[in-house]
């Protein structure tokens, strides 16, 4: 008798494990908070200060840095990886932004990290004014060894985990631009 309920449960667990998603990733976080960021070295300064744009390190990743960009109306994040920078400006600022003057609506962002602890993607809060009312959608981002990519903008944390760990991958349509 103990031996089929050790069958049962070795069976249970299996099948628990074969539903979860092909990507299961945990989550860290990491503080975005102005009192949290520093100013990035001189040659990275140099790209932001040529756009008339603000910029603070706000953490990093396995090689990964999060830059908290602003202007006079709006801040995003971008994303760098070795000589790399891409950011997220469009999809914050002009395609189909949140509503005016849309920001980085939270003090900390949400790394998924996969097998290894290599990050995966990135989960962000942006926020917006529209029709006098505030409103916020998270925003997800892609990480692949040579790009980044938005996956989607989505109201919930879980729409947000369950986009991050799903298995759409970069591609031309969804890229981040780069900066020059």
């Amino acid at each position: 008798m103990f031996r089929g309920k050790a069958v049962w449960a070795v069976a249970a667990v299996g099948m628990s494990l074969a539903a979860l998603p092909a990507r299961a990733q945990v989550s860290e976080y990491t503080s975005v908070a102005e009192a949290d960021c520093r100013p990035p070295p001189p040659e990275t300064i140099a790209v932001y200060q040529a756009l008339d744009l603000g910029a603070e390190v706000c953490g990093s990743r396995s090689g990964i840095v999060l830059v908290m960009v602003s202007s006079d109306r709006s801040s995003w994040l971008d994303i760098i990886r070795g000589d790399r920078i891409w950011t997220t400006e469009d999809a914050v600022v002009y395609d189909r932004p949140v509503g005016n003057f849309p920001n980085v609506g939270a003090g900390k962002v949400e790394w998924r990290l996969a097998q290894g602890d290599h990050p995966a993607a990135l989960i962000f809060r942006v926020a917006g004014e529209a029709d006098g009312a505030r409103r916020s959608l998270l925003l997800v981002v892609r990480l692949e060894e040579d790009a980044a990519c938005l996956l989607g903008r989505v109201t919930t944390n879980e729409e947000a985990r369950t986009l991050a760990d799903g298995p759409q991958t970069c591609d031309e349509e969804n890229q981040l631009p780069l900066r020059p």
